[in-house]
């Protein structure tokens, strides 16, 4: 008989049978006791099989560590070139598929299922008519595993607060914005630094800066307005390490939608914000950036990066040219399905006349450097029409859910969901790599939990309980 647990948030009942629980101790024992006689690998191995049960019985922990795996850019060198993002995505899947065939699926509708199934419909059928290869199968296992995750998000997300996942998340970019400020200052700014998070990091601190600006102006609490003022400079600061411009700037449009939404907001809520928030932050950015600027070779690199920018030998407009150049000659070639998804490193296989371009031999094997112009190529027309269709209804469902809500608390996660949504959506026609790079899993974590989120709260409206 499987035995019930109390004390463990979010578990009703054990999916295991006592004699599991007596077999996993034993598998968890034997290896560690004789971990110096045995393979290390082996015994860590047979030491972790407890974990990954509890793991998958435990659905929301599950989803805490792949919010933190996706802060470890560590490559399992072989054939899956797995990520550790990767491995504890597989383990929350694993946990939604057992807990479906012991519970039952969540009540209610997902407003973002058809639109996500539509746009991996339109994946598949790009590869099979434009046959297979080892990058379009690869891509579309990437999304087979993205739409998993998400709906295993969406099922356990009514057990979670989605406050304490977004804390959990500048939490984990806190840390590795820390030890990657510290690499930059001590390379006197020369290098760029992306900490454990590898080059993605430069996305993952621009999303965690935006969502931290947000909790720090809806704030009430002293010591919280102080852990949100202090992540916004260390994020900054982070973003500047890492150089990706297409991030910063991101952040600045981003940021103007934050202040401007929280400003509309309160006054349709007649919620008087702290402005001293505001006026706090805005001196502090007035004292603090000068006086860094001041420490010239740390900034030097920043600035290096950006005045590459334009369009001279590998200037940043003219590697993208190039690049979305290529994508536009695949997709004419291939208007209605594209070369493939994730074939557009080989384009060209389909298009010959690009080797001649004298700036393609730099970015042969990339990919476009924009998700929009990845799927015209990939996936044509179909593509482009199923993205759009997935990402306006991310947008929208957000922005109901952020204009319904009546209280500041609410307002301010729903708030940082619609964020999310918008810079998905935006940075999409010039940058990003939100379906096939490692943030691909904050987007189908944040959209799982923003659907969830809505429903749940639309079951409380509808009952006439208080939010």
């Amino acid at each position: 008989m499987a035995t019930r647990i109390s004390h463990v948030p979010f578990f009703g009942r054990m999916l295991i049978p006592d004699w599991a629980l007596f077999a996993t101790a034993l598998l968890y024992a034997v290896p560690v006791a004789f971990l110096l006689n045995w393979d290390f690998k082996v015994g860590v191995a047979a030491a972790l099989v407890p974990v990954m049960i509890f793991l998958v019985s435990h659905g929301p922990a599950a989803i805490y560590l792949l919010i933190v795996a996706t802060f470890a850019f560590f490559p399992a060198h072989g054939w899956a070139a797995l990520l550790p993002a990767d491995m504890a995505a597989l383990v929350l899947i694993a946990a939604w598929v057992v807990d479906l065939l012991s519970r039952g699926r969540v009540p209610g509708r997902n407003p973002l299922a058809r639109p996500f199934f539509a746009y991996v419909a339109v994946v598949l059928l790009s590869v099979v008519v434009s046959g297979f290869t080892g990058l379009s199968v690869k891509f579309f296992l990437r999304q087979v595993v993205l739409i998993g995750t998400f709906l295993s998000v969406y099922h356990f997300g009514r057990r979670m607060n989605p406050r304490t996942v977004l804390i959990l998340f500048v939490l984990a970019a806190n840390l590795n914005s820390l030890y990657s400020v510290l690499l930059f200052l001590a390379a006197g700014g020369g290098i760029r630094s992306f900490g454990f998070a590898g080059r993605g990091f430069g996305d993952h601190a621009m999303m965690a800066f935006l969502i931290a600006v947000i909790f720090y102006i809806w704030s009430r609490d002293l010591r919280m307005r102080i852990f949100w003022g202090f992540s916004c400079l260390l994020l900054l600061a982070a973003m500047a390490a890492t150089q990706t411009r297409a991030s910063m700037i991101s952040a600045g449009w981003g940021l103007m939608i934050v202040v401007v939404g929280a400003w509309w907001s309160g006054r349709s809520l007649r919620i008087v914000l702290p402005r001293r928030n505001l006026i706090i932050a805005a001196v502090l950015l007035i004292l603090i950036v000068p006086a860094l600027m001041l420490y010239t070779p740390v900034f030097e690199g920043v600035m290096h990066r950006f005045e590459r920018i334009g369009l001279h030998a590998s200037g940043t407009i003219l590697l993208r040219v190039t690049l979305w150049t290529a994508a536009l000659k695949a997709f004419w070639g291939n208007p209605i399905l594209g070369i493939g998804a994730g074939n557009f490193p080989m384009v060209s296989h389909w298009v010959p006349d690009v080797k001649f371009d004298p700036i393609f031999y730099m970015v042969t094997g990339l990919s476009t450097h924009a998700v929009v112009m990845s799927a015209l190529a990939e996936t044509g027309i179909a593509g482009l029409l199923a993205l759009g269709f997935f990402l306006l209804s991310a947008v929208r469902m957000t922005y109901r859910k952020f204009v319904a809500v009546q209280d500041a608390e609410s307002r301010a996660v729903c708030q940082c969901f619609f964020v999310i949504a918008l810079i998905v959506l935006g940075t999409s026609l010039y940058a990003g790599s939100w379906f096939w790079g490692n943030n691909s899993y904050h987007m189908a974590v944040f959209f799982g939990l923003a659907a969830t989120y809505r429903h749940r709260e639309s079951t409380v409206i509808s009952e006439g309980a208080p939010l």
